[in-house]
């Protein structure tokens, strides 16, 4: 039986902008320029003959189909997710290696701290104490927190605030590889970093 598919590479583009309501952010987590994925979301637009956003000026929001269209997308993928990961075992469980700087590690201790011990139990994350930003670039490492600011081109960026020393609040920023930017494990890895804010 053959499948009536819409472009493949639209969807993702779609699917990654509808989860940031962004180009640029969906850009970023798929390595790819704003305006390939404008392109990509156009063309499968084009190719269902229907609208899935509003672009307005400085942001997006999904049209009434836009949403409908949406929750199939994501189930497709996570079906097709899980079909890859049973076909590969090597897929399943990999490790992040995130850095973190000696400088959050003091100011966001128990948040580290929590994180530490998830890692130990889980073996999802390993740990490592740098400010090393080069280990990062060069591959060493898939993740890295650091605090907040500073211009870091080529890299996926989250932004988060940690529960900090004495109920202070620390800014950080997770920088991430962009071929790993939204992967189960780097999704797993924010909300987790969230949960303990």
């Amino acid at each position: 039986m053959s499948h009536r598919l819409p472009p493949l590479n639209g969807l993702r583009s779609f699917e990654a902008a509808a989860r940031h309501l962004s180009f640029t952010r969906a850009a970023d987590e798929l390595c790819v320029t704003p305006g390939a994925v404008s392109q990509q979301v156009k063309s499968l637009e084009d190719a269902l003959g229907i609208a899935l956003f509003r672009r307005l000026p400085r942001s997006l929001v999904l049209t009434d189909a836009g949403e409908a269209y949406l929750p199939a997308i994501i189930s497709a993928f996570d079906i097709i997710s899980k079909a890859t990961e049973s076909a590969a075992p090597a897929l399943q469980g990999r490790t992040l290696r995130l850095g973190i700087t000696p400088h959050i590690a003091r100011a966001a201790a128990s948040t580290v701290r929590k994180l530490r011990q998830a890692a130990t139990v889980k073996e999802a994350v390993k740990l490592r104490l740098t400010d090393d930003l080069a280990e990062l670039l060069d591959g060493r490492l898939d993740a890295m927190l650091r605090a907040a600011g500073g211009s870091h081109p080529g890299l996926h960026i989250d932004r988060l605030v940690l529960a900090g020393v004495g109920g202070t609040e620390t800014p950080v920023m997770l920088l991430t590889h962009p071929g790993l930017a939204g992967c189960r494990e780097h999704r797993r890895l924010l909300r987790r970093l969230k949960e303990m804010a």
